[in-house]
């Protein structure tokens, strides 16, 4: 194989490590995933929409950005894991009639709001929605209306489902603003309009009195209610703040890593050993095997089969710990006599254990799990070559911090729950509690763990 003595642009991969000096090399740069200034409404099948990124489907190349990096991927899944919990309750809240205040819970197992609750799939609902919110910043989830009433109308929230982040995108009206919810799984692909679903958008401000009157006109069966992470400074889409280790740079340093390692391993390490022949031996072979000075073919022949019986033999698995067997030659000398060996086989020694790409690989772990408000020691591994674990009491320590901060999560994710209550007539002392895990002292719990559920506003 001919390896090139200088290339003057190669792309970090299998072929960087073939070039003995590279001017310069080139990776993915994510940058430009979030160059979108004054990005202007599109036109998709007659609707006016807001693009979600400069070609419309940020969410899906930040997808396959996640896919690409095992600590994006695996901290963001953290999140909403956190912020769910031991998942959801139906309860009754048992209120102190003299202050109102709670001072219990009663779960419910029957009734209207129950048989609701467990038709809908809530528990799975909540983890749709937890997870489009820690993956992209926005959930769309989409009230059912009840069935057509004799007055025209519709009576209360039937049901509630999930749509995927990734596939949703808001239509705009004239005035550029939101009143519509666009689901469609082929946004670039020209969709036809069939194949984009359209719902009403409801006005999270005043949900009540919106979806009431849209109830009383009786024209809308799907009511889009939208939740989304406050984001700063973004009209249509919030963005994660953790999407910023895509403009830093980080992602991109911590991807190219794996690559580059790999293309080391597989091309300075391709050559595990060398294997010397000396003439003599295979004249020996010659002359056993009749084969003649000018039989050409026979004698490539020949050393073709030397050559793969020695690779087979010293190569594999299943060849550990066999031997190669050769002949020595008595060579005199003015001395006495010495011996030749007709083969050798020398083993290459490829030591690249410096670390330094390890090293470098830590760092950008760390940073991109800071970004993400996740302590690399609470998802039980510290990513690197020489990385120290926490003690038991200062990880639980931090995972109820941890916990703490991912109630907003859990809020925003139940925003619709007393919405559909107060249309549905229910009980306002019906409420959705989620319970957390929380961690103590085996002299405390034998097992460890103490469960506790969400507050419910006092």
């Amino acid at each position: 194989m001919n390896i090139p003595e200088k290339e003057m642009v190669s792309w970090v991969g299998d072929k960087v490590a073939l070039y003995k000096e590279v001017c310069v090399i080139l990776g993915n740069d994510t940058l430009t995933l979030f160059d979108e200034k004054k990005l202007l409404p599109i036109n998709v099948q007659g609707f006016r929409v807001a693009p979600w990124g400069v070609e419309n489907d940020l969410p899906q190349q930040v997808m396959a950005k996640i896919d690409a990096a095992e600590i994006v991927g695996t901290n963001a899944n953290f999140n909403w894991k956190v912020a769910y919990g031991l998942g959801p309750k139906l309860v009754e809240v048992i209120r102190d009639p003299e202050t109102n205040r709670v001072k219990d819970f009663k779960e419910v197992i029957e009734g209207e709001a129950y048989d609701w609750y467990m038709r809908n799939n809530v528990p799975l609902l909540l983890q749709e929605i937890m997870t489009d919110l820690s993956y992209f910043g926005n959930a769309f989830p989409l009230l059912i209306a009840g069935d057509r009433q004799p007055n025209g109308g519709r009576k209360g929230i039937k049901g509630i489902v999930h749509r995927e982040a990734m596939f949703s995108r808001w239509g705009l009206d004239k005035r550029d603003l939101i009143n519509r919810h666009l689901y469609c799984a082929k946004w670039d692909e020209s969709p036809t309009v069939e194949e984009i679903q359209g719902s009403y958008v409801v006005d999270e401000y005043n949900a009540v009195a919106d979806i009431g009157k849209r109830l009383l006109i009786g024209k809308d069966t799907r009511l889009c209610f939208p939740i989304y992470i406050t984001s700063p400074g973004r009209p249509y889409y919030s963005y994660p703040n953790w999407w910023s280790i895509f403009r830093s740079g980080w992602y991109d340093q911590l991807t190219s890593i794996p690559s580059l390692k790999k293309a080391i391993l597989k091309h300075n390490l391709g050559v595990r050993h060398i294997i010397y022949i000396a003439d003599e031996y295979f004249k020996e072979k010659e002359e056993l095997l009749a084969i003649y000075k000018d039989d050409h073919k026979g004698r490539k022949e020949l050393y073709d089969e030397v050559v793969k019986q020695l690779c087979e033999q010293v190569t594999g698995e299943e060849n550990a710990g066999k031997a190669v067997v050769s002949k020595m030659k008595m060579m005199p000398s003015g001395n006495g006599a010495s011996f030749e060996k007709l083969m050798t086989v020398d083993t290459i020694k490829n030591d690249i254990s410096g670390g330094e790409y390890l090293t470098d690989y830590e760092t950008g772990a760390n940073i991109i799990s800071y970004a993400m408000d996740v302590h690399p020691s609470l998802i039980g591994a510290t990513p690197g070559k020489n990385s120290n674990s926490l003690s038991g009491s200062n990880i639980r320590e931090i995972f109820i911090m941890k916990q703490s901060l991912s109630k907003p999560m859990a809020y925003l994710a139940l925003q619709w729950w007393p919405v559909v209550r107060q249309i549905n007539g229910w009980d306002r002392n019906l409420e959705i509690v989620i319970q957390d895990s929380l961690f103590t002292t085996l002299d405390q719990s034998k097992s460890g763990e103490i469960r506790t559920q969400n507050n419910v506003t006092q």
